[in-house]
């Protein structure tokens, strides 16, 4: 009777891992993040927002009507080389203005700002940290987006990556939450 119970959790925990892990050819589905006509329906659409762990400040997207900054992203999954891959299983993403359909861009590694999600200048990588919070890396320039500080704008500075090195401690300064998004809210319907 044990031997079957743990040969059926086995088999479920199984044919659950092989479910989750599946992708297309061209784009890895990822659920809550897909946008456009693949998008599922859900709360807010999958917005967030990125705030800083050293400030609290945010990155923010637009302003809304009353000119109020709404700090509200779209995260997309991008097409990754396999070699990216190795050593950033996450790939590249890209974060999208849901409004304006303008991406956060890498101006030259050094700024941020809107701008086409074209190029490589609109993508990044997540690097994720022990306390769920994640550094965010420039693709053009290897960069993360560090906090402001003293500073108007976000800057870039040297990500901690050096995952041979594990006990290596990262800044605050250098990492994201993932949070929800700073806009208008209402109650959530009462599911029955």
């Amino acid at each position: 009777m044990k031997k079957n119970s743990i040969i059926i959790i086995s088999a479920f925990l199984l044919l659950n891992l092989l479910s989750g892990c599946s992708s297309s050819e061209k784009k890895v589905q990822l659920g809550a993040f897909e946008t456009g006509a693949n998008s599922p329906a859900g709360e807010n659409n999958s917005l967030f927002s990125l705030t800083n762990i050293q400030s609290g400040f945010m990155i923010n997207s637009v302003l809304d009507q009353s000119g109020r900054e709404i700090s509200a992203w779209r995260m997309t999954q991008q097409e990754t080389p396999v070699e990216v891959l190795v050593t950033s299983p996450s790939g590249w993403v890209q974060f999208n203005d849901p409004l304006t359909n303008q991406c956060l861009n890498a101006l030259s590694g050094r700024s941020l700002a809107k701008g086409s999600c074209d190029g490589k200048a609109s993508l990044f990588i997540l690097i994720p940290s022990t306390t769920g919070a994640v550094q965010i890396q420039s693709v053009v320039s290897g960069m993360c987006i560090v906090d402001k500080e003293n500073e108007a704008f976000f800057k870039f500075g040297k990500c901690v990556a050096d995952f041979t090195q594990p006990q290596l401690i990262v800044p605050e300064k250098n990492l994201w939450m993932l949070n929800p998004p700073v806009t208008v809210s209402t109650l959530a319907p009462i599911n029955i």
